[in-house]
C-alpha cells in the first residue's frame, strides 16, 4: 500500500479510537485517586462505530463556497499477545467505509467500500485496506506506543504520536479535576514545496467519576501562536476538543465526541474568510450491531 493510501486511512481514524482502560483508585477522604492503566485480554476483539461529519466554508467578498464532507465507518482491534509486563501488540482492521463529499447544492459524490456501485475511482485506494489487518502496534500499559509494523507493504510508518489510536495515560495516580498533557508534531505546508512542523499541546482533565463511569474532558491547543492566517487554515481541523468516557467496571471506552469550530480572518488575502465546523463521535459496539447490507446496498444493522 502506498503512503499516501496508508495516510489516508489513518485519517480516517485520525486519531483517537479505543482506550481499555484498568483503574485502580487510591482513596482518601479528601479525594479519591486513580491510576489509569490498559489492560489487554490475548484475542480480544474491540469494536468501534465513527461518524465524522465536517464542513469548511470559504469566503471571498461576496462569493461563498462549502465543502462538506461526511464518513461513517466501523474498525475494530484484535489484541494479538500480552507479554508479562503488560505490553500488548494490537492489530487494527478497518471493516467498512461510507464517505460522502458535496460542494455546495452540487450532487454529491458517495463511496461505499460494501457497494461495488459507490466505488469511484478517487476512492478506489482505500479498498485495499478495508477488511485486511492495517497494522500491528506495541504499547505499554499506560497506551504508549513503542513500536508500529504497517501490514499492507509501501513506506514504514514513523514513530509519530499522532499515529498512536490509544489514549496515553499519565505516569502517576488522577483525582478529578487534574490534568495530564500530551504534545504531537504535524507537518504544514507554508508554501507549494515548503512544510513547516508545528507542535500541538493535547490536554485531558478527569471532570468526574459517577456510576462507574469516568469522564474525561479533552482539548488541543497550538503550542505556539501562529500569526500567519495562511498556515491557521490549515491548522483549522487539527485542535479539536470535546469528552471521553469510560466504564471503569467493564474497562472500555463507551464513548468519544469531539468538535471542530474555528474561524480565521484574513486567510487568503482581504475580505476572506475561512471557516471549519466538525464533529466526530465514536461508540464501542459489539459484532452484532456491526453493518450489513440490505438486498438495496443501504446499510442496515444486526439486532
Amino acid at each position: 500500500m502506498s503512503r499516501t493510501g496508508f495516510l489516508l486511512l489513518f485519517a480516517l481514524l485520525a486519531g483517537l479510537v479505543s482506550e481499555n482502560c484498568a483503574v485502580t483508585a487510591s482513596e482518601t477522604e479528601a479525594s479519591p485517586s486513580y491510576l489509569l492503566r490498559y489492560h489487554y485480554e490475548p484475542g480480544e476483539f474491540v469494536r468501534y462505530e465513527v461518524s465524522d461529519h465536517s464542513s469548511v466554508t470559504t469566503r471571498k467578498g461576496q462569493v461563498q463556497e462549502t465543502v462538506h464532507n461526511q464518513s461513517d465507518f466501523w474498525r475494530h482491534y484484535r489484541v494479538v499477545s500480552v507479554d508479562t509486563n503488560g505490553e500488548a501488540v494490537l492489530e487494527l482492521m478497518i471493516d467498512r467505509v461510507r464517505l460522502m463529499v458535496q460542494f455546495d447544492d452540487a450532487p454529491p459524490t458517495l463511496f461505499d467500500s460494501a457497494d461495488p456501485n459507490q466505488q469511484p475511482d478517487k476512492f478506489k485506494s482505500i479498498l485495499s485496506s478495508v477488511g485486511h489487518p492495517m497494522n500491528r502496534m506495541r504499547v505499554d500499559a499506560r497506551g504508549e506506543m513503542l513500536s508500529i509494523q504497517n501490514l499492507q507493504g509501501g513506506t514504514a510508518p514513523t514513530m509519530d504520536p499522532a499515529l498512536n489510536f490509544l489514549l496515553v495515560f499519565p505516569e502517576e495516580p488522577v483525582s478529578i479535576g487534574e490534568t495530564w498533557k500530551q504534545t504531537l508534531e504535524v507537518e504544514v505546508p507554508v508554501t507549494a514545496r515548503l512544510k513547516e512542523k508545528m507542535k500541538l499541546l493535547r490536554t485531558y482533565t478527569l471532570v468526574s467519576v459517577e456510576n462507574q463511569i469516568a469522564k474525561i474532558s479533552v482539548s488541543t491547543a497550538l503550542a505556539k501562536p501562529v500569526r500567519d492566517p495562511a498556515v491557521q487554515t490549515r491548522l483549522l481541523q487539527q485542535t479539536p476538543s470535546g469528552t471521553i468516557e469510560f466504564d471503569l467496571e467493564s474497562r472500555q471506552l463507551v464513548s468519544r465526541l469531539l468538535k471542530v469550530n474555528e474561524t480565521v480572518v484574513g486567510a487568503f488575502g482581504a475580505e476572506t474568510m475561512v471557516e471549519a465546523r466538525g464533529t466526530r463521535s465514536e461508540k464501542r459496539v459489539t459484532a452484532e450491531q456491526t453493518p450489513e447490507k440490505t438486498a438495496d446496498g443501504q446499510l442496515s444493522r444486526t439486532k
